[in-house]
């Protein structure tokens, strides 16, 4: 059985996000290789780059496969990037730049996580 992925936000980040959230909104981690609907960039070298987008419930999802439970509402992410992902993350701000930090164990996945908005 495959265990429940989480990601915990902090206080910072909940109160970055939150203006941007209304009823019909979804987020995705999305994993940036530019495969589907809102991923424009590919990878750059090896670099892992990951972004929070927004899309209403109406917009298709299909490549985000795999539910990750959050403190604020429920994200989903293409269930192949889970060799980035661990089963307990953190999603931190970092004060001075204003940057998503995702982590997993104390190790940066991606240190600048932009929140972008796809809702039509």
């Amino acid at each position: 059985m495959k265990m429940t992925r989480r990601l915990t936000l902090s206080p910072e980040v909940i109160e970055k996000i939150k203006p941007h959230l209304r009823e019909d909104t979804r987020i995705l981690l999305s994993y940036d290789d530019g495969v589907g609907p809102y991923s424009h960039h590919g990878l750059v070298a090896l670099q892992i780059s990951f972004q929070l987008v927004l899309i209403n419930d109406s917009q298709p999802f299909k490549d985000y496969d795999e539910k990750i439970e959050t403190n604020l509402q429920p994200m989903y992410v293409k269930s192949y990037s889970d060799r980035f992902l661990s089963d307990q993350m953190t999603l931190k701000l970092q004060p001075k730049y204003q940057t998503l930090i995702l982590a997993d164990n104390g190790e940066v996945i991606d240190q600048n996580v932009e929140i972008v908005d796809e809702r039509k």
